[in-house]
């Protein structure tokens, strides 16, 4: 059974917004800036959620460090201009929001990086619901989300056994039971059954999630 849930964790990719488009559309464009062919779409699934530099690490095998940062610098150029708003909100997560946050503290753990993550959130309205907004840094700090969800907690001062971590992939899972959260798998988003097979319980919608926690 889940905790008290007087603190809740949400991932942002494939949790909150389907932003697909926008990450595919601009790593295809950092590739081909490279003179690399993009693979197909279904081969670019994964790309949805890991931090930046392990994307294009994965992408640019043996590449050198100043290659992947090339590709990096060329997809935050476009991503932060055009790509973010490439993005739509799922059915469900206002609602699911407003009814949690009512009486609970929300915070974004993301791994994007906090300007484009806020950026997001206002462009569709959702920034008023979260306490806090915390992604990754420039330099790559916090890229392990183990260690930025242990930044949050101790951050805010989050009781762990009253916190819970929301999210599609298995670095949300990973990082929630790292720390010792109850973690929630967002079957609804881009995570395999198998990455979210570690999760102490899955919810198929947004909404299914409201009446896990109350």
């Amino acid at each position: 059974m889940p905790p008290k849930a007087a603190n809740i964790l949400f991932d942002l990719d494939g949790t909150l917004t389907d932003s697909r488009p926008g990450i595919l559309n601009t790593i295809r464009h950092a590739l081909r800036l490279l003179d690399i062919e993009p693979p197909r779409d279904d081969e670019l699934l994964w790309c949805v959620g890991p931090p930046l530099h392990e994307t294009f690490a994965r992408l640019l095998p043996g590449g050198e460090t100043a290659t992947i940062e090339r590709a990096v610098s060329a997809y935050v150029e476009r991503y932060d201009s055009i790509g973010y708003r490439e993005n739509r909100v799922y059915a469900g997560v206002p609602a699911m929001l407003t009814t949690l946050g009512a009486n609970r503290r929300l915070v974004l753990v993301t791994a994007k990086r906090q300007q484009i993550a806020e950026s997001i959130l206002e462009l569709f309205q959702l920034r008023p619901y979260f306490e806090g907004v915390f992604g990754i840094e420039r330099s790559g700090r916090f890229a392990d989300k183990r260690q930025l969800v242990h930044y949050v907690v101790e951050t805010l001062g989050l009781d762990r056994s009253e916190t819970v971590i929301v999210g599609d992939r298995i670095h949300d899972i990973e990082a929630g039971r790292h720390n010792g959260l109850f973690t929630i798998g967002a079957a609804w988003g881009y995570g395999t059954a198998q990455e979210l097979a570690g999760a102490h319980h899955v919810c198929e919608l947004p909404l299914h999630v409201v009446p896990l926690l109350e």
